[in-house]
């Protein structure tokens, strides 16, 4: 009976418990109690997109139509037969040319210095006068050619192309047209002065100019005889006598002109007033 007691009670006690108590927990999705469903965590979808691109290359080949000779023949008609260079690249089927430039060049001729005429005159005066050279120089002497007296010998082209005419008729030989060309293509004139002094050193000291209105022309070149001869005054004064060149390169100024050539030495000076319209 007692037991019967002690089970009713505690059944009282469970179901007062149960009415004074009126609270529900649930369970959130994420592992979370709430009481209330509204309250539990909200759920974030994320959604992701993977796209993946694949390329595709497809490579055809097509054979060169180039060959060596097909490329020559474009290149000769590219460049109407001036080809410079002509190359097949077959690795890019080209065809590399290059053309050669043409330059036109005018040739002139060098001025000559004598006429047609006085060429042929002068080789056949020099010619006549092979053993007789006097009869050439003493044409060009100023102011004369007499002996043991100083004085100019003036070497126009003309004079110089008969001297070199006379020299090959002795050789039995005749003057070539190089040889010709050098002497009346040459704006050069020679003047070779005889001078006298006391010592073997003498023409070394001895210049020359030519004046022309005031101008004063200095030789582009001097020879100087350092071999000097013995006079027949010797050992008397003068006791040498000497030949030296001066060279100019004016006788297109002068061959028409009356000059002043002066010898100038150590004891003083000498000139000479040579006209050149005397001179050929």
């Amino acid at each position: 009976m007692k037991y019967l007691c002690y089970l009713l009670m505690l059944l009282l006690i469970i179901i007062l418990g149960c009415i004074g108590t009126n609270k529900v927990e649930y369970k959130c999705w994420d592992g979370s109690i709430v009481s209330n469903p509204d309250d539990c965590p909200v759920i974030t979808t994320i959604t992701t997109t993977s796209t993946t691109t694949t390329s595709t290359t497809s490579t055809s080949t097509v054979p060169c139509a180039w060959t060596n000779e097909t490329c020559q023949l474009y290149c000769s008609s590219e460049c109407e037969n001036r080809v410079k260079s002509c190359e097949l690249d077959k690795k890019r089927c080209i065809c590399n040319y290059t053309c050669a430039t043409t330059t036109s060049t005018t040739t002139t001729l060098p001025l000559r210095v004598l006429s047609e005429s006085d060429i042929d005159k002068a080789i056949a005066w020099g010619e006549k006068n092979k053993f007789n050279m006097s009869n050439l120089l003493s044409k060009y002497a100023y102011p004369n050619y007499s002996i043991g007296y100083e004085h100019v010998i003036v070497y126009t082209p003309y004079l110089k192309l008969a001297l070199l005419a006379a020299k090959r008729a002795r050789e039995y030989r005749r003057i070539t047209d190089e040889e010709i060309d050098s002497i009346v293509t040459s704006n050069e004139i020679e003047f070779r002065v005889k001078i006298y002094g006391d010592t073997t050193e003498f023409a070394e000291n001895v210049a020359a100019v030519i004046k022309l209105r005031g101008e004063i022309i200095h030789p582009n070149k001097t020879i100087i005889d350092k071999a000097p001869a013995t006079t027949d005054f010797w050992p008397n004064s003068p006791k040498y006598f000497a030949v030296n060149s001066y060279i100019f390169d004016c006788y297109d100024r002068i061959r028409d002109r009356i000059i002043v050539f002066e010898v100038i030495k150590l004891t003083g000076r000498k000139t000479y007033e040579i006209d050149m319209r005397n001179y050929k």
